[in-house]
């Protein structure tokens, strides 16, 4: 309900963590774990991470006007404290419970591509007629995933959480706390291959957000990824709604078409389902968010979520900055900014858009990272891809990419800095080319897009 603000008291917390009260007893209803955001009366939460100890920062939180920190040993500050074993750990038990005063539908999303794309999707189809919590910007690890669902409220009918990993484990630990009633994998991609080691691990380490799903929850799987019969193997009797173009997916597409309109991306598709089908047109560009569309629409026909408010939700979404975003630079060359991040999974994709776009298609192209040791191989296959995609030039920057360039070969180019590389486009750039800008999110290839778009805003 709205207005309600859920609380609980410092002795009950307390009793959930197996934890010891030093100081007088009051009820919090905000937590941080940041002294630079923290508000007034917030519980302080005093985590530590490979390269910093919150504990350093308890003094500052103090004087921020926290109401009250939890840590891992007493602290010589006048507030009142609750000392457990790991603060990290307390950090999700306290999200567990928090999440257990609030009457929510949970819908848990993880792969390794589209799952932000999926999170807007899944967001904005049920805030039509609801009140939605859903992850913000990448809060989707083994902090950010507690701190998510540290933000609910009595009043939030869905809570929609996006999450990631880099490694085996991290999924489940997230997923334990969240206990989501309905999961979703997008697909299975190389993205952090060098923290899994191999397809077959990331699909098992993404598979275990189903472990936490309940007797009545469901599992929305993809029917067009390589894994999907591993993943329904392990689901055994677990209630299970599949998504894709395969003709027998539960929940698939018919009829897709994408062009560039008025510098906007529009793709148009038949949804259909075993009882009902309905045209949508999405603002974005692509077949891969035809997939992601189809997996949030199998999410919230899970739910009771009708057709209808279905498309009017999907239909509502605007591009996600960096995701494919059609930007105009100032020759009136089109831009496409993709730079939230990158690897080999997504950059095929944003080739096949590139390519559906009238002009001389240039790639400017920041190296992959988490590559692993196959990262030489990966980087000179993608030049090789790049390339037979009938792509005209090739810029690119950043550790590895040289062998992209090698591969490429003729109208390849590699720059030690972004500003050469920026200097060059602009000695080159005539006005009638389209231009994919790609790479991790270490090589900043944003720098690059806000160089040549007018009144550029990230």
């Amino acid at each position: 309900m709205a207005g309600i603000i859920m609380h609980m008291y410092l002795s009950d917390i307390t009793k959930h963590l197996n934890g010891r009260l030093i100081g007088e007893d009051l009820a919090v209803s905000s937590f941080s774990i940041n002294t630079r955001t923290l508000k007034n009366n917030d519980l302080f939460i005093a985590i530590k991470g490979q390269n910093f100890d919150a504990h350093n920062f308890v003094e500052n939180a103090q004087r921020a006007g926290a109401g009250a920190v939890i840590v891992e040993y007493k602290m010589p500050y006048h507030l009142p404290q609750i000392i457990v074993k790991d603060s990290h750990l307390a950090l999700a038990e306290l999200s567990a419970i928090w999440k257990q005063q609030a009457d929510v539908k949970t819908i848990a999303i993880t792969g390794s591509n589209g799952k932000t794309t999926v999170k807007e999707m899944i967001a904005a189809i049920l805030a039509t007629n609801a009140t939605v919590l859903s992850t913000k910007g990448n809060l989707n690890n083994d902090i950010g995933v507690p701190l998510t669902l540290l933000d609910l409220q009595q009043e939030h009918q869905f809570a929609v959480v996006e999450m990631g990993a880099n490694h085996a484990g991290e999924i489940k630990y997230s997923s334990q706390f969240a206990k989501p009633d309905v999961a979703v994998i997008t697909n299975i991609g190389s993205a952090h291959i060098e923290g899994f080691g191999s397809l077959e691990a990331t699909a098992q380490a993404k598979a275990e957000i189903f472990q936490s799903l309940g007797t009545d929850g469901i599992a929305i799987v993809n029917k067009d990824d390589p894994f999907y019969p591993v993943w329904i193997d392990q689901l055994g009797k677990q209630k299970t709604i599949s998504f894709g173009v395969d003709a027998s997916a539960n929940v698939r597409a018919q009829n897709i078409s994408s062009i560039l309109k008025n510098n906007a991306f529009v793709t148009q598709f038949k949804l259909i389902t075993a009882n009902d089908e309905i045209i949508i047109q999405l603002k974005l560009a692509g077949q891969h968010n035809v997939s992601n569309a189809l997996a949030a629409a199998a999410s919230c026909l899970s739910l009771g979520i009708h057709l209808k408010q279905i498309k009017q939700g999907l239909e509502s979404l605007l591009p996600v900055t960096g995701r494919l975003q059609p930007l105009m630079g100032e020759l009136g060359t089109l831009i496409i900014d993709d730079t939230y991040n990158a690897n080999p999974s997504s950059l095929a994709v944003a080739l096949t858009v590139l390519t559906q776009c009238k002009g001389e298609p240039w790639v400017i192209f920041g190296a992959l990272a988490e590559m692993g040791r196959d990262s030489k191989k990966i980087h000179h296959d993608m030049g090789v891809l790049i390339k037979s995609m009938g792509i005209t030039r090739l810029f690119a920057i950043g550790e590895d990419a040289h062998l992209s360039c090698q591969a490429f070969a003729e109208g390849a180019e590699f720059f030690s800095s972004q500003q050469q590389l920026i200097d060059r486009l602009k000695q080159q750039l005539t006005g009638n080319e389209v231009l994919l800008v790609k790479g991790s999110r270490a090589q900043k290839m944003e720098n690059i897009v806000a160089a040549l778009v007018k009144d550029f805003r990230k």
